[in-house]
């Protein structure tokens, strides 16, 4: 009996020394539930669905991205014109659209650069503008009533072309008594253009674009953004 108690006690002493020298963990796998501690360098885990944006396309760099031109994103139209008919332009449509090209005529705003307009302040009511005009007229002066827009009820004396022309009508005016202001306008007209889709119309052989122009030797092909586009 003796024998065993001391065979226990050599085993409990044994034991005890090995784990003061760290040969046993106090702890196993599970220990006490805290997670173990992962280095700083280490990568972190990510659900696919924790994921956010795009995966990067192979050959393709954000920056080439950001770099591509407008033109690239906007739709591009090729026009033939100007016509001075409907009829002239409506035919050549029909047989580009037997050709399969979406072709059709509209009426294209073309810009005839910057106008000069001298003009009186609008005044408080039609009647008075009414009267303000027949004082001019009285003058010889030729004038005549804005009827809509900001400058509804206003006088207009001409739009010029020239700002040097306009100045000096103004001064005339302001020479006599009238406080005229100039307004600097974008000046435009109407043209009938036929419009179809550029990757369409590079379809086409040069010998058609060479018969069109024999029928119609005035024409012009323009390459440009498609209308409704451009004015956005």
């Amino acid at each position: 009996m003796r024998a065993i108690l001391a065979v226990l006690v050599l085993v409990n002493v044994l034991l005890l020394a090995l784990h003061q020298f760290g040969v046993i963990p106090t702890s196993g796998p599970s220990g006490s539930g805290e997670a173990p501690v992962v280095p700083p360098s280490a990568p972190s885990l990510q659900l696919l669905s924790e994921a956010s944006g795009e995966l990067p396309l192979a050959g393709h760099s954000q920056s080439d991205q950001d770099q591509g031109s407008v033109s690239d994103a906007l739709p591009l139209c090729v026009l033939v014109g100007p016509f001075t008919e409907h009829g002239d332009a409506d035919s050549i449509g029909q047989r580009l659209r037997a050709l399969d090209v979406t072709a059709e005529s509209q009426n294209i705003e073309v810009s005839d650069g910057r106008g000069y307009w001298v003009h009186l302040a609008p005044e408080l009511s039609q009647r008075e503008a009414l009267r303000r005009l027949h004082e001019l007229q009285a003058k010889q002066i030729d004038s005549y009533v804005i009827p809509r827009g900001e400058l509804a009820n206003g006088i207009s004396f001409g739009m010029f072309s020239r700002r040097a022309l306009a100045e000096a009508r103004r001064d005339e005016l302001q020479a006599l008594g009238y406080d005229a202001k100039i307004r600097e306008v974008e000046r435009t007209h109407r043209e009938i253009w036929l419009v179809m889709p550029a990757l369409q119309a590079r379809a086409l052989s040069d010998r058609l674009w060479e018969e069109l122009l024999a029928e119609y030797p005035t024409l012009e092909r323009r390459q440009n953004l498609c209308p409704g586009v451009a004015s956005e």
